[in-house]
C-alpha cells in the first residue's frame, strides 16, 4: 500500500489507524518509513514528525511536516533533551515535555517507542492547543507502535532485501509435492537452478543418532548409494552437522594444496571432485537437533554469504515440510518406535526438571501408600482408675469441727482426716451417767428395801441409760474419721468441708488404693469395631506426657455412651503393664494410642473421608 502525504489529510483517525496496520506488509518497500511516519504526524494532530535510530548517536530515517531547521531534534542544543526522552519513553512507552519553537511559540514534544524496534523512537512535535488532548492523541500512536522496522522482514535476519526471489520460489516449488522423494528431488533441482550450482545434494537422517544418507541429488533421479562420490559426499553431510554457522571450502589455490584437518571430509571430496568450491548447511528446527544437511558444490569461487545466508532462512521454510513428508511415508512401526523414544526424551531429559522430580516423588509416595503397611493406632481419651475405694460418711447429724485433708493428699491407715463436732454428745454422755448413777441408786434402795417391784424398775431404767451412755460414747468416737488403708484421697476437698453441717450418711471423703490401678478409655466409635482384647498400646498422662505407660485392652464394653457433641463412645477396659510408679493417682487422664493391627498406608490416609463420603452418599 503506498499511503501518500497528500492522501491523509482527508483520512479520519480510524481510516489512518487502518491504513497504517495495513503498511505491515510493505515493510521492505521504498518509502516505507516517509509514509509512516507522515500518517503518524496526521494521526496525532502534530507540525512536524521524525522517526530516529540511535546507533553511535541518533539518525534519520523519516521526517514530516514543515519547519524550520532549528526545530530538527537533531540539533546539537537538543540532544540532551532528546536523550532524556528516550530513556522516559523505553520505561513506560512514551514521553512528553513542552519546548520552545525557534519562532517562539510554544510546543510539545511526544516520544513514541515502537514495540519492535528498541532501537528506534518516533518524534512529534504538537502545537500547544492540542495539550488537553495530549493523552488521547498519545494512545493513537500507541495502537501503532507494534509496526514493524523498515526491511524487518529481511532484515531481522541480517539479511540484505534483494535476491529473495528465486529462492522463494524454491520453497513454494518444494512445498507443492505431496510426497517426500519428488519434494526433496525438486528442492535441489530448483536450487541448483537459482544458485547456479554444479551439484546439489540433500542428507536426512531418520533419528538424532542415525548417520545421514544422500537423498537427493540434483539432476539424478536415481544413484547408487554405495558408490565412492555419494559415501564421500554422506561423511561431509555428516561433518556439516557439527557446524552450526555452516561450512565454506573455497577453491584451492594449488593442486597440491595439503588437506584442511578442521574438515576432513570437505576436503576429501573436494579432491576427488577438482576445482570445486563447497557449502554446507546443517538444516534445524530451533534448538532441536539437525535433522537434515545439505551440500552444493561451485565451479569457481561460488556464491556469496548474502546468498548463502538467505538460502539459510528458505531452508528454515522448507524444513518442516519435508519432515511432514518423511514422516508420513515411514513405516508405522518406525513411527511408533519414534513417538515412544520421543515420548521417553521428555520424560527423562534434561528439561523441566523440576515438574519431573515432583512427578516421580508423587509416582513413588503413591507406590509406597498402595503396597507398604504401618501399624494403625486408635486415638482415645484416657483415665487411671482403681476398684480399691472406700467412702467416708457423716455417722450422725452434726457439723465438721475440722477438715484435715483434700483431695490428691496420699494418707496412711488410720490418720485423722475429719472430725464431727462432739460437744453436744458429751452432755448427752454427762446426762446418760447422771440418769445411771440415779438410776442404779434407786433399785440399790429397792433391794434394800426388799421391793422387788421397784427393783426391777430401777434395774431396767439402769440398763436403759447404760445402753444410751454406750451409744453416745460411740458416736463420740466415730465422730473421728480416720483412712481405713494407705491410699489417696480421691474426693473431698478441705476447704469445702470445713465448718459444714452434715447429716448422716453424708460423703465427706474418697479414698482409692494407689495398687492395682487400671485404665479405662472412651474410644470414638467410629473406631471401637478396630479393637479387639488383647491388643496392646501406650498411655501418656497430662502430668507427664514423657513418659509412656504400656497398657494391654481387657474388655470393649458394648454399650456406647454419648458424649456431648463429640458423639458416642465405648468404654474400654485395659490393665496396665509394669509396676505402679509412686506418682500415679487414680483420676489422672490423658490420651490413649491403642495398636489395632498393621494397614495399608493408603488406607490410613483416607479411610476416614472415605467412611465419611459413603455415609453422605448412600442409597
Amino acid at each position: 500500500m503506498n499511503l501518500r502525504a497528500a492522501d491523509t489529510a482527508s483520512l479520519s483517525a480510524r481510516e489512518l489507524i487502518l491504513a497504517l496496520h495495513a503498511l505491515r506488509e510493505s515493510a521492505a518497500a521504498p518509502g516505507y518509513s516517509a509514509q509512516v511516519i507522515a500518517a503518524l504526524m496526521r494521526l496525532c494532530r502534530g507540525q512536524q514528525a521524525w522517526w530516529l535510530h540511535e546507533d553511535a548517536g541518533w539518525q534519520l530515517r523519516a521526517e514530516a511536516g514543515e519547519g524550520l531547521a532549528e526545530d530538527s531534534p537533531l540539533q546539537a542544543a537538543w540532544l540532551p533533551e532528546l536523550d532524556t526522552l528516550a530513556q522516559r519513553a523505553r520505561q513506560q512507552g512514551f514521553a512528553s515535555a513542552p519546548l520552545r519553537s525557534a519562532a517562539g511559540a510554544t510546543l510539545w514534544a511526544v516520544a513514541i517507542q515502537p514495540e519492535r524496534v528498541p532501537q528506534d523512537l518516533w518524534l512529534l512535535h504538537l502545537p500547544d492547543r492540542e495539550r488537553p488532548q495530549l493523552n488521547e492523541l498519545v494512545l493513537r500512536a500507541q495502537l501503532v507502535a507494534d509496526l514493524p522496522a523498515p526491511g524487518m522482514v529481511a532484515t531481522a535476519l541480517g539479511i540484505p532485501d534483494e535476491g529473495w526471489a528465486p529462492l522463494l520460489d524454491v520453497a513454494l516449488l518444494a512445498v507443492q509435492h505431496e510426497r517426500f522423494e519428488p519434494a526433496a528431488l525438486a528442492l535441489v533441482n530448483a536450487l541448483a537452478a537459482a544458485l547456479n550450482a554444479q551439484q546439489v545434494c540433500l542428507g536426512w537422517r531418520a533419528s538424532a543418532s542415525s548417520a545421514v544418507q544422500v537423498v537427493a541429488i540434483s539432476h539424478r533421479d536415481k544413484f547408487d548409494r554405495f558408490a565412492h562420490p555419494v559415501v564421500l559426499t554422506e561423511g561431509a553431510l555428516d561433518e556439516a552437522l557439527d557446524h552450526q554457522d555452516g561450512v565454506f571450502v573455497p577453491v584451492p589455490q594449488t593442486s597440491d594444496s595439503p588437506l584442511l584437518l578442521p574438515l576432513p571430509a570437505h576436503s576429501l571430496l573436494q579432491q576427488s571432485l577438482g576445482a570445486v568450491s563447497l557449502a554446507s548447511l546443517a538444516l534445524r528446527r530451533g534448538h532441536a537437533p539437525p535433522r537434515a544437511a545439505l551440500l552444493l558444490v561451485f565451479d569457481g569461487a561460488g556464491p556469496g554469504t548474502a546468498a548463502l545466508a538467505r538460502l539459510q532462512l528458505t531452508m528454515r521454510l522448507t524444513l518442516p515440510w519435508l519432515e511432514i513428508l518423511h514422516e508420513r511415508e515411514r513405516a508405522f512401526s518406525l513411527r511408533a518406535l519414534d513417538a515412544a523414544r520421543a515420548r521417553l526424551q521428555v520424560w527423562l531429559g534434561p528439561r523441566a526438571l523440576a515438574w519431573k522430580a515432583g512427578s516421580l516423588a508423587a509416582a513413588v509416595l503413591l507406590l509406597y501408600a498402595l503396597f507398604a503397611h504401618w501399624d494403625y493406632r486408635v486415638g482415645a481419651m484416657g483415665q487411671l482408675a482403681t476398684d480399691s475405694t472406700r467412702v467416708l460418711a457423716a455417722q450422725f447429724d452434726g457439723r465438721i469441727e475440722s477438715a484435715l485433708v483434700s483431695a490428691g493428699q496420699v494418707v496412711k491407715q488410720g490418720q485423722l482426716l475429719a472430725q464431727l463436732d462432739v460437744r453436744e454428745l458429751q452432755h448427752q454422755v454427762n446426762d446418760a451417767k447422771a440418769e445411771l448413777q440415779r438410776y442404779t441408786a434407786e433399785a440399790d434402795k429397792a433391794r434394800a428395801a426388799g421391793a422387788l417391784a421397784e427393783l426391777e424398775v430401777g434395774t431396767a431404767r439402769a440398763a436403759q441409760a447404760q445402753a444410751r451412755l454406750s451409744r453416745t460414747e460411740e458416736l463420740i468416737e466415730q465422730a473421728a474419721n480416720r483412712a481405713p488403708f494407705d491410699g489417696v484421697v480421691v474426693e473431698g476437698e478441705r476447704q469445702d468441708l470445713q465448718g459444714a453441717p452434715v447429716r448422716k450418711g453424708d460423703k465427706l471423703y474418697r479414698l482409692a488404693r494407689v495398687e492395682k490401678l487400671y485404665a479405662t478409655l472412651q474410644v470414638p466409635e467410629r473406631d471401637a469395631a478396630l479393637l479387639r482384647p488383647g491388643a496392646g498400646g501406650e498411655l501418656v498422662l497430662m502430668s507427664r506426657p514423657d513418659e509412656k505407660i504400656p497398657l494391654k485392652i481387657l474388655a470393649v464394653i458394648p454399650v456406647a455412651q454419648t458424649k456431648g457433641q463429640e458423639g458416642n463412645h465405648f468404654l474400654v477396659r485395659a490393665e496396665l503393664s509394669g509396676p505402679v510408679a509412686d506418682w500415679w493417682r487414680p483420676g489422672m487422664s490423658g490420651t490413649a494410642r491403642i495398636d489395632a493391627g498393621p494397614r495399608q498406608v493408603a488406607w490410613i490416609l483416607t479411610h476416614r473421608l472415605i467412611d465419611q463420603l459413603r455415609l453422605w452418599l448412600w442409597w
